[in-house]
């Protein structure tokens, strides 16, 4: 049975065990208890729509990560739409049910109300069903948005930012508590995964976002926009990771055309840091490549990996899988936030604004 089917199955059920105020006899003994039934069952479906409406936030109240995340996960259009119908089934079936109510109290005859009140009873089930669908969206809705990650506004957070499958996920994995997917094939983070590590008993938010294709903002799919969206609104430290083993589907010139657009559009506004990933199959960071791929680094991929090193010359090479790097790279990351926590002034409302009034989503959504 649908959400929506339980809430009027309810409702029907408890209006019909409405009984009639002690006293009355005959006619007025059942105008009475059609009326309370009729109430009853008013209330019953009315009550709880409004506050379904009343949980969830209107999407100007959002903090603006929240925001985005709600237009990229299912949009501000579909969220309203839904809303609305859900009220206006509400408003609905207050109507019908109060006219009911209104008409069965002028009734005579104790038949006449007994048929008044099933009618009623008839006419506001059918018009619930008409409109049912709305309540299943509604509880669809907030099934999805309850899986949303929470924004952590006060919290310092680490975004891993590149080209899908440079090895982001394994990164997050050693540096922190969360527990990514990690697969070797592009596009396995389709949403924003959180863990958390703590410098200096301070917790932070380290970020596993989705892989960016190297081209415009305008041409971004909703996934790619999710990633953009946390730089944008979140107060996060970038660390931008370029896989140089020629494994991940994306070349290497791309991730440079990526990282060079993302570090002219972000760097100034977030601290910035460079990894080179999957180190151990790189030969010119030192790794020792498997011999069933020392024969895919021709001369040209070795200068490739070359011009790239002197391109980031201060990027970390890490290895997730063999811990190389592992420990450089967290003390650069604590030093970081630490430099940047000294330095940031109380006023830059662009790194550090006021949000104050806004709703997590997540959290702020009924359960229905």
């Amino acid at each position: 049975m649908s959400p929506a089917e339980q809430l009027i199955a309810s409702a029907v059920k408890r209006a019909g065990r409405v009984t009639p105020t002690r006293g009355l006899k005959d006619a007025a003994r059942e105008r009475n208890k059609s009326a309370k039934q009729l109430d009853a069952l008013t209330t019953g479906v009315c009550k709880p729509l409004k506050e379904y409406v009343k949980g969830f936030p209107p999407p100007e109240r959002l903090h603006p990560f929240e925001r985005a995340l709600l237009e990229l996960t299912l949009s501000d259009k579909k969220y309203r739409t839904t809303l609305a119908a859900v009220d206006s089934m509400r408003k609905g079936m207050l109507g019908i049910g109060k006219g009911y109510a209104s008409q069965v109290t002028k009734t005579t005859a104790l038949k006449e109300a007994e048929e008044m009140r099933e009618k009623g009873f008839a006419e506001m089930e059918a018009y619930y069903r008409k409109y049912a669908r709305c309540v299943d969206d509604l509880k669809s809705i907030a099934k999805l948005l309850r899986k949303l990650p929470v924004a952590e506004l006060e919290t310092p957070t680490v975004a891993l930012v590149g080209a899908p499958n440079v090895g982001k996920s394994s990164l997050v994995r050693v540096l922190s508590s969360g527990l990514p997917e990690v697969c070797n094939y592009p596009f396995t983070t389709k949403g924003i995964k959180m863990g958390h590590f703590f410098v200096d008993d301070e917790r932070h938010v380290v970020t596993d976002t989705p892989g960016l294709i190297n081209r415009s903002e305008a041409d971004r799919n909703k996934i790619e926009m999710l990633t953009i969206a946390t730089l944008e609104h979140l107060p996060t430290c970038v660390i931008f990771v370029t896989d140089l083993t020629g494994l991940s589907g994306t070349s290497i010139d791309d991730q440079l055309q990526l990282r060079e657009e993302l570090y002219k559009q972000f760097a100034e506004r977030r601290p910035w840091i460079d990894v080179f990933s999957k180190s151990a199959l790189v030969p010119v960071l030192g790794g020792e490549t498997d011999p069933d791929t020392q024969e895919l680094w021709s001369e040209e991929d070795v200068k490739e990996a070359e011009r790239a090193m002197a391109q980031i010359p201060n990027a970390t090479a890490t290895s997730a899988d063999e811990g190389r790097g592992i420990d450089e790279l967290k003390e650069r990351i604590m030093k970081l936030l630490h430099e940047h926590k000294r330095t940031l002034p109380k006023s830059d409302d662009d790194y550090s604004p006021d949000y104050s009034g806004t709703e997590a989503l997540p959290a702020y959504i009924p359960m229905l």
